[in-house]
């Protein structure tokens, strides 16, 4: 697995999450947490005052999650003072299991994501770190870079690298050598750490997503020329990178880079947004889940294939025609919405949507967690109850009312 758990950790809360122990305090405690803009939980006070004071199982709660919350201030402080990597695994442990109970004790999607994002952000950049300075003196500025799921600060409790890595000075064997080394040893470091290989080989180490400004903007340059299959998910891939450590403002010179050639290539636009308008969602004609009828996953459904990535997608070329920066997938809607492209209500069950099957899938990886089996994103819609399962068909069809928007607004007789 990519991140060492230990079921064991979690066997009894996770028993008491299907059960729907306190499902209610849980809920209400979810609502009230799920604030993107929060890391490490700043306004808990605020939050927790406003729930009943006389109900002994919220008082419960609210002492947990003050607990934790110091708890992951300490640990986070913690990574900015060590220098090894072997001490940071073990942080990272830490942090990763305190998130899997916060997630089982009822606190909401965007929380969680905001958690994981931020302090596995503070673990790359203390990775880097590390790195320059062992290879020290590090020959000219660079900037790293986060893509995936970690560009869209949308982290859950696994995670591998998606990653790039751009310097500035051009043309010099000896720089190009020198950084090759170093993304190697960055990339290898990372896995220590708990970031596992990205199995698609989106890493630094790999020269496709590593080399000097110059080197970036002849690549990109060639794949606009030539919109392979490779290279328009090159460019998909390229539409959620953001920013991590390094130079700032090479890391930003780069980005504004990549988004004006793919608003400037009409092209790439309209495959991608054929790509997200085909894609299935895992609900049959007549509302029920479409499940696998054989196979070791008979009975479940892909839901980051069926479900989250579609509405990832659609979202994300919205987002592109509207030429927005903006890389997480709820404040992309926000905007859509706040731009006047999206209708309120459209927008308000697409965030919900968001959520639903974020929690879905995290409740997925749950499993894999307490079973000991290897994460496949496959869920049994049958670990929710009669109401989460109502929930989550909702989300299908939001998806693809957004699908059908798209479809309209792009290939229509009023799109582009």
């Amino acid at each position: 697995m990519p991140t060492a758990y230990h079921s064991a950790d979690f066997s009894q809360l996770y028993r008491q999450f299907k059960a729907g122990v306190n499902v209610d305090d849980m809920a209400r405690l979810g609502a009230l947490l799920a604030l993107p803009e929060c890391e490490f939980f700043p306004d808990l006070e605020a939050h927790l005052a406003s729930l009943d004071q006389g109900c002994a199982v919220l008082e419960e709660r609210r002492k947990y999650l003050r607990v934790r919350r110091a708890e992951v201030v300490r640990l986070t402080e913690r990574v900015a003072l060590v220098e090894e990597l072997d001490e940071l695994v073990e942080l990272h442990r830490r942090l990763n299991v305190i998130a899997v109970e916060l997630f089982l004790k009822g606190v909401g999607v965007m929380e969680i994501h905001s958690l994981i994002t931020s302090y596995r952000h503070r673990l790359t950049e203390k990775v880097i770190t590390l790195i320059s300075r062992r290879l020290h003196p590090v020959p000219c500025e660079f900037a790293w870079f986060n893509m995936g799921s970690d560009g869209r600060r949308e982290q859950t409790f696994f995670t591998d690298q998606d990653n790039a890595l751009v310097y500035k000075l051009d043309g010099s064997p000896e720089i190009d050598a020198y950084f090759e080394h170093f993304a190697v040893e960055a990339v290898n470091a990372l896995d220590q750490v708990g970031f596992a290989l990205c199995t698609g080989n989106i890493m630094p180490s790999n020269p496709l997503w590593r080399g000097s400004f110059g080197d970036w903007r002849r690549q990109l340059e060639e794949i606009f020329h030539d919109q392979s299959q490779d290279n328009l998910l090159r460019v998909i891939i390229l539409m959620d990178i953001t920013y991590c450590t390094g130079s700032r403002a090479l890391g930003q010179r780069l980005i504004e880079k990549v988004h004006t050639m793919i608003r400037d290539n009409f092209g790439a636009l309209m495959v991608m947004a054929r790509s997200a308008v085909m894609s299935n969602v895992a609900l049959t004609l007549f509302r029920n889940f479409r499940l696998e009828k054989s196979g070791p996953h008979q009975g479940k459904f892909n839901v980051k294939l069926f479900g989250w990535a579609p509405l990832i997608m659609t979202a994300r070329v919205f987002a592109l025609k509207y030429g927005f920066i903006e890389t997480n997938t709820v404040e992309r809607l926000r905007l859509l919405e706040k731009q006047g492209h999206f209708e309120t209500e459209l927008s308000c069950s697409l965030r919900q949507a968001y959520c639903t099957l974020a929690h879905a899938k995290m409740i997925s990886q749950v499993e894999a967690i307490v079973t000991g089996s290897k994460y496949d994103y496959y869920l049994d819609p049958e670990a929710l109850n009669k109401s989460g399962q109502a929930q989550l068909k909702r989300a299908l069809s939001s998806v693809e009312a957004l699908q059908k928007l798209a479809y309209n607004s792009f290939f229509g007789s009023g799109g582009l």
